[in-house]
């Protein structure tokens, strides 16, 4: 599975990407330019990312804005909205109108932060990428 991770705190991106790093392959990109970038390189190049985790709060570009941008590139290339990447917004805002705004903006999931490796893992699993642990 490939994943972009999306964060502006240098600690927070590596932290998920140790997290994750055993079960995919991760790409980091700090603000919202370069995350559209990568998603739109990686489209070009065939290697699509299964699963994006976006921050909302980011310098350039905040991240709702990125999400619509990346939704709109996948219309461009005639990807079907169930087809498309895998978005789990990550923000330390617990606000109801951000909350919806990002679903609205066709978010997929949204962990409020700190980021704990089991809901972080309960996420991926909610999206089909995991199977459940066994009990």
């Amino acid at each position: 599975m490939r994943v972009l991770i999306v964060e502006d705190d240098f600690v927070g991106s590596r932290l998920m990407k140790k997290f994750l790093e055993a079960e995919c392959f991760c790409h980091l990109a700090f603000d919202g330019r370069e995350a559209i970038e990568a998603f739109d390189a990686a489209l070009r190049e065939g290697r699509p990312y299964d699963l994006l985790f976006l921050d909302i709060m980011m310098p350039e570009v905040n991240g709702i804005d990125v999400l619509k941008a990346i939704r709109g590139l996948e219309e461009e290339r005639g990807i079907a909205p169930d087809r498309g990447v895998k978005v789990i917004m990550t923000t330390a805002m617990n606000d109801a109108d951000v909350i919806l705004e990002s679903f609205n903006a066709r978010c997929d999931g949204y962990i409020v932060k700190p980021v704990r490796k089991e809901q972080l893992f309960e996420e991926i699993r909610n999206l089909g990428f995991l199977p459940d642990p066994p009990r």
